[in-house]
Formats: structure tokens, sequence, C-alpha cells
């Protein structure tokens, strides 16, 4: 290979390739592993050099050839392609592998809009160095490669359109744990907030998306579950659909209680009109769930609720059945059966 060819780094600047890097990378990520093979990385990922080629592109190539020897004789390359996965994310995150100081991260991202300015006033500068000094960042290198995916593409505060990437798991997890216990008293706070920290980050207990995606960001969204009580008038039907686009925007998931809605044929104003029933005001709230996505991490989700005593049950139990026409279906979000003591 020709050595005088010229690499483009992730700052712009050109250089010449030096493919000792890649093996101390890879040497690096296969350290401790069972059953694994840098040079079969290598071969793998069949690398096509050329002149100004991007070192991320590199990276990336490495990564995927990493990830396509994943198999069952061979699962510890799932760990292999995992740091290599985390060493390419802190790189676009912080420009080096070595994340930096706690609090020099959330000043930036506040002054970025990327996280909540709240954290800085809530916590002083000599609480965020004890928390630094709790952090532990090799626990990034215990992730599978499914796993750093997961929190790459759904957790991590990033620009979804640039594919610009502003956090490494670590900080997530700490800065979730800071944001729950804001309230706390100071005497005890830090000692809750590191021990929840220990537990998420040692994958001890897990947490629902919007709060992994949506605390310590300006959206402050708390609540992984929103539950909304639709009355029959169309004042309280058209409140029930902002909401749900409110709400679902803000990435959390929907239930609504819809079992007040009058059935079809039921009289309006003392028999002025006929009621139209349940299932154009469903298809009302199906849309409002399904016209925005849950802050670009999935798709907006939502159960409805009826009773059981419902004069339109009949129609109601067979929504999501795949019979029938698309004006008596409504197939896109999940239903569940009110029942009482009396059943």
């Amino acid at each position: 290979m020709n050595k005088n060819l010229l690499v483009t780094k992730r700052s712009g600047a050109k250089e010449h390739i030096d493919l000792d890097k890649i093996h101390r990378v890879l040497d690096w990520a296969a350290e401790g592993l069972d059953n694994v093979s840098v040079s079969q990385v290598e071969l793998r990922s069949h690398i096509q050099f050329y002149e100004g080629i991007r070192t991320e592109d590199i990276h990336e190539t490495i990564i995927k050839a990493a990830a396509d020897l994943i198999s069952e004789d061979t699962p510890d390359y799932q760990y292999l392609a995992a740091r290599l996965t985390v060493f390419h994310l802190r790189k676009k995150a912080y420009g080096q592998f070595e994340p930096p100081h706690l609090y020099d991260h959330v000043a930036q991202l506040t002054e970025l809009g990327k996280y909540d300015q709240h954290i800085l006033e809530d916590y002083s500068r000599d609480e965020l160095d004890i928390l630094n000094n709790h952090l532990d960042h090799d626990r990034d290198l215990t992730f599978s490669y499914a796993a750093v995916k997961q929190l790459e593409g759904k957790y991590l505060v990033q620009n979804r359109v640039s594919g610009e990437i502003y956090e490494s798991p670590q900080f997530l997890y700490m800065l979730v744990a800071a944001c729950l216990f804001s309230g706390y008293p100071k005497a005890t706070r830090l000692d809750y907030v590191t021990r929840f920290y220990d537990a998420v980050s040692q994958f001890k207990i897990s947490l629902p998306t919007p709060i992994m995606a949506g605390v310590r960001t300006p959206t402050r969204q708390f609540s992984s579950c929103v539950l909304i009580e639709c009355g029959d008038s169309l004042d309280s039907i058209n409140a029930t659909s902002g909401a749900i686009v409110r709400y679902v925007s803000q990435r959390a998931g929907i239930g609504v209680n819809a079992g007040r809605i009058r059935a079809l044929g039921s009289p309006i104003r003392g028999g002025e009109a006929f009621h139209t029933g349940c299932i154009p005001f469903y298809k009302h709230f199906q849309t409002a769930v399904k016209c925005c996505s849950q802050g670009g991490v999935r798709g907006g989700a939502a159960t409805l609720f009826y009773p059981l005593w419902h004069l339109e049950v009949e129609s109601l139990l067979v929504l999501k059945n795949n019979r029938g026409v698309e004006e008596n279906r409504v197939r896109h979000m999940d239903y569940g059966v009110q029942i009482n003591r009396l059943m």
C-alpha cells in the first residue's frame, strides 16, 4: 500500500495513513475476549483505501465487519463490535476517546440547548465534581453490540437529522439519575443519585424509553405514560385529541378512557340528530397518535379503553380484526376492555 496516501480525519485535517492505528484500536477492542481474531476482522472489512478516505468511514467499515462475525459459535464478537462502536460514538461526541468532566459537558450542552438548564441550577459545581468522580466510563465497554446500537438509535441526545451525537452512555445514566432526584434534600440526594446510577448502569434495573430519552433535555419528560379521560362532548373529544398530539410529541405512551362516548344511534340534543358512534372518534384519536413520533425516537402508541357493557361493544371488540373494511376498523391502536367488581 502507498504509505503516502492521505486520509481525512474527523476534524477535516489530512494526514498520511497509519495502519498501526487500526491495529492498535482492534487490539484494544479485543482485549480479554475469547475466540475473537483481529486478523479476521481486518480481512472481513475489505477496506478499499483511496486518496482522502475519511477515518470515520474506515471505522464504520471495521465495526460492520466485526458485527458480521457475531454468531452462536463466536458470541464475543458482539463485545468487540460494541467497543469499536463506543469508541466511534465518543469520537463523534467529544472529538476524542476520553470523555470530558461532567460539569464541562453539562455546561456546554446546556449552552447548546440540548440539556435542561435546571441541571446547573439544581446542582453546584462541587456536587457535579462528586458525581463526576463516581462516573465509571469503563462500564461502556460491557455493552453488547445490540445494546450500544439501541442506545445510539433511541436514547442518546443527538441531532437526528445530521446524525451528530452529543453524549455517551454513562453521562446519560448519571444525568437521568441527577434529574430524577434533584428535588430530594441536599443532604441525601447525592447518595440516591449515585446508587441509582450504579443500578441502571450495571443493568440491575431498566428505564422506559421516554425517561431515558427525555429526562435531562429541555423537554423535561418525566412520565413514560399519560392517561387521558375523554368525555362525551365535542369539546372534551377535541381536547383529548390535542392532548394526545402534545404528549406523543413529548415521547409519552398514551392511555385513553373513551368509554363515555355515546353509541351509534344515540340521540343528540333531545333527538335533533343521531350520534355517529364511537368508531369515527376512535379514528380521530388514531390519526392524532400517528401524526407525530415520540420525539423522533419511535412512532406514537396508544391504548384505548371502553367498558364491556358499552352498547357498541360487539363492533369495538373487532376493531383490530384483519377482516372487515377500513370504515369499521381502527387497527393501529391497542384496546382494553373495562369490567367492574360485579363481573
